[in-house]
């Protein structure tokens, strides 16, 4: 490691403050291969990558302002995979580490505690594991920009704090106050047992999704977000059938900032665009895709993005902030967190892109899926991502009724795509 601690960048400040069985603050990527997965070359694996990611191997330490991350000696381990995805990452049980690899049957799992890094960070690690295990059963496969060489030096960019370093450089040009939607809507089901998590995988063909696109002149981002909010405002209807007790329905899309303001860091650089439907219109499908269209054109314009950095660099600045201690901290944020952040949107729908690897390495791989852990207002939450031909969307919930994935992969089937279903415990749909 680079120094024996650092500090936890500025997105990630917020993590260990707020985590908990409900929040677990964990994401992860799954691989299917098209042969069973053996552990002992999985481990061997991951020792042979980890010096690559000095960054990740680290532990959590307790500050008297802030928590920081030090250097973990500690040996790495690799899991069978028995319990429900996206646990809390109990740092007892996992030798301290902010990150555990998973596996079953044919498929790798990498789990992420967000204090580590993004989705861009996470997949990017999982992708050279990946590699790595392949090389040692001797295939030969091809590197590119999605993984590390791990022959390859660490840059030094890699550990960087990007928000904080946009934060500081643009703090006198970018000042305007970014739009916050307050108060929305959230599903009113009751959230099963802790430490379950319930997924439901949608698979589609790749074109057909693309064209439906091209048909609305839309991105495949833009048309699914539509489709999401559909969803929940047909479900908040039902739910809370007097108009004057609704609420707004938005949606939190993040943004992958690393080629806006050309970072390579290997932490936490992502931004969230939150587009919403009022509750007392009723919108056709079109117009909800206007609406979120529009939005995107104006809040993911790069100088929207660089004033939300700044906003959330000047908050981190404050003295207040700098000076409370991390006791109080711990007890503060989670209610600021409920007020400015999980009360500001109704779910969320990350969409990695198509994942564009070797010929020679996606011989050995059948899928990819990407799942978000859960958030006790929210409830329900959903991850995309393209790999061949497909695009698999995965949706995690933390209540029995899959409410939101029967509404959207209807939806989808009625507009002429076709969708091939998988769903993990819970009423099927």
């Amino acid at each position: 490691m680079k120094h024996e601690w650092m500090r936890l960048d500025n997105a990630a400040k917020i993590y260990p403050l707020i985590e908990s069985d409900h929040i677990t603050t964990v994401f992860r990527f799954s691989t299917t291969l098209y042969e069973p997965i053996k552990k002992d070359i999985l481990l061997k694996a991951l020792n042979n990558i980890i010096h690559r990611f000095p960054y990740y191997k680290v532990t959590l330490r307790t500050g008297f302002f802030w928590y920081y991350l030090e250097e973990n000696k500690k040996p790495l381990e690799v899991h069978e995979e028995t319990e429900a995805p996206c646990r809390r990452i109990n740092r007892f049980d996992n030798n301290g580490y902010l990150f555990r690899v998973l596996y079953r049957d044919r498929t790798i799992s990498v789990e992420f505690n967000h204090i580590l890094g993004d989705g861009t960070a996470c997949l990017t690690f999982l992708n050279t594991l990946v590699h790595q295990y392949l090389t040692l059963l001797g295939h030969q496969v091809s590197i590119n920009e999605w993984m590390k060489d791990i022959n390859s030096p660490v840059d030094d960019s890699e550990y960087e704090d990007s928000h904080s370093l946009a934060g500081k450089k643009y703090y006198k040009t970018h000042k305007q106050k970014q739009k916050i939607i307050k108060h929305v809507f959230h599903l009113k089901d009751r959230s099963i047992k802790q430490n379950q998590f319930l997924v439901t995988y949608g698979i589609i063909d790749a074109q057909e999704l693309s064209t439906l696109a091209k048909n609305y002149n839309t991105s495949i981002t833009v048309l699914l977000t539509s489709i999401y909010l559909e969803s929940l405002f047909k479900i908040q209807k039902e739910q809370v059938p007097k108009l004057r007790k609704r609420r707004p329905v938005a949606l939190q899309v993040p943004v992958n900032m690393r080629k806006r303001l050309e970072s390579k860091s290997m932490r936490n650089f992502s931004l969230y665009v939150i587009p919403y439907l009022y509750p007392d219109k009723d919108y056709t499908f079109e117009e909800i895709i206007k609406v979120v269209d529009d939005f995107f054109k104006e809040n993911a314009e790069i100088d929207h993005l660089i004033a939300q950095i700044v906003q959330n660099y000047k908050t981190e600045r404050t003295i207040f902030v700098r000076v409370l201690p991390l006791i109080l901290k711990k007890i503060i944020t989670p209610f600021i967190y409920k007020e400015i952040g999980a009360d500001t949107f109704s779910g969320t729908l990350s969409n990695i892109g198509m994942l564009k690897l070797p010929e020679d390495f996606e011989q050995y791989v059948e899928r990819y899926n990407f799942l978000l852990g859960p958030c006790p207002l929210t409830k329900c939450s959903g991850g995309v991502i393209g790999f061949k031909n497909k695009v698999y969307i995965t949706f995690g919930r933390s209540i029995r009724i899959p409410r939101v994935e029967q509404l959207f992969f209807q939806k989808l089937v009625n507009l002429g795509v076709k969708v091939h279903i998988e769903s993990h415990g819970g009423d099927n749909l």
